[in-house]
């Protein structure tokens, strides 16, 4: 994969980003996005590790921070920055005017990448884990005209936010993964989140594994395969 570089632009907050153009570009048409969402407390560049192998050579790559940074103590480690994508104490009707504020700011960035990347806006594919798979369920419902498809990780379709839009998904590939023994999020959200999209019409396919709640590269090589299926190479 060739070396990122930085996009950094004020979104809700100054937002990095890194920007990996393809390894291997399609001579005559403008290289798919993925964008990747990392969970709660992480970052991009961590998220890129992770996932970066999961982009097929021919696509391009957006793998930004959460608009939200905050402190990360953990025992026996030294205090880092961690970021979130949106504000969650347990209010709902705060909850989701955070979560719409940082949609509107995801598709700002989207559309900062693509203009950098020079990337095909009809073929941008959003991969998120944990909370970044909340926000990317919710924004590629409620804007489903701007996804070809995506992937969330570890995470649950809020429903209950997304009933009127939910029709919008008919025809869209997804591709969801969960461990059977994720402790933070019940194998069963998984299974509530595949029923849900089909029953809207939506392609969907859940892959569970062994695991728990973490990104394997096992993981990212499904990713990989199902997104070279997706959109092959021209």
């Amino acid at each position: 994969m060739p070396a990122p570089r930085v996009l950094q632009r004020p979104f809700t907050t100054l937002t990095r980003c890194l920007l990996v153009p393809p390894a291997e570009p399609e001579p005559s048409a403008r290289p798919p996005l993925l964008v990747l969402l990392h969970g709660q407390g992480q970052s991009g560049e961590r998220q890129l590790r992770w996932m970066g192998p999961g982009a097929p050579a021919h696509f391009a790559v957006a793998s930004p921070d959460g608009f939200h940074a905050h402190e990360v103590r953990t025992p026996d480690r030294p205090i880092r920055i961690g970021h979130a994508w949106y504000l969650y104490t347990g209010d709902q009707a705060a909850f989701a005017e955070s979560l719409a504020e940082s949609e509107r700011a995801l598709w700002a960035l989207v559309d900062a990448a693509l203009a950098e990347l020079g990337a095909d806006p009809a073929r941008v594919y959003l991969c998120g884990f944990s909370q970044g798979a909340y926000l990317a369920h919710c924004a590629a419902v409620r804007a489903a005209g701007r996804v070809a498809g995506w992937i969330a990780q570890s995470g649950r379709l809020k429903t209950e936010f997304l009933l009127a839009e939910l029709p919008a998904v008919a025809g869209k590939p997804v591709l969801l993964q969960h461990g059977r023994a994720d402790p933070s999020l019940p194998l069963g959200a998984a299974e509530a989140s595949e029923r849900a999209l089909a029953e809207h019409g939506a392609r969907v396919s859940l892959e569970l594994h062994d695991g728990g709640h973490e990104i394997t590269p096992a993981m990212a090589a499904r990713v990989k395969a199902w997104l070279s299926e997706c959109e092959p190479r021209r």
